[in-house]
């Protein structure tokens, strides 16, 4: 199913980062998996996203420009490692907060949905201090973003 993902991020010096791409979303047992590629940088340096969402946790795997898979959910420590043109740098995402919503029918398109997901984290690189950051994703069926 086609669906519109908006990302909004703030990043560690405070500035929120608000994209929208198209994705593929596929419904399975516990979770949605959603893929999708983006220009992280806004240099036209493609990624291939890929997004684990269920009301539990968020999974977010990127490839290209950035190399990563961290994890979120409720009380979660995640040990992981993060890939820059730079090198790649071990990190640490702690989850403060997590929160999921259905709202809709993912089934029945007359009604349509949107799913939403915020969570609250800090971001530890090596042994530098953590970093305070959230992330809020809004996922709604294709034809349904012309209204928004």
């Amino acid at each position: 199913m086609k669906v519109n993902v908006e990302f909004e991020s703030r990043d560690i010096t405070g500035e929120v980062i608000k994209t929208k791409s198209f994705a593929i979303m596929e419904l399975r047992e516990f979770d949605f998996k959603l893929t999708y590629v983006e220009d992280l940088s806004g240099e036209g340096i493609k990624t291939r996203s890929t997004l684990f969402v269920s009301p539990e946790e968020l999974r977010i795997i990127r490839r290209g420009e950035a190399n990563t898979d961290f994890m979120y959910g409720k009380n979660m420590v995640h040990n992981t490692n993060y890939g820059t043109v730079y090198g790649t740098f071990p990190v640490t995402v702690t989850t403060k907060s997590y929160k999921y919503s259905l709202e809709g029918d993912i089934e029945d398109e007359d009604i349509g949905f949107v799913i939403r997901v915020a969570t609250k984290y800090t971001l530890q690189v090596g042994e530098d201090e953590p970093m305070e950051m959230d992330i809020r994703i809004t996922i709604t069926k294709a034809e349904n973003v012309a209204s928004m």
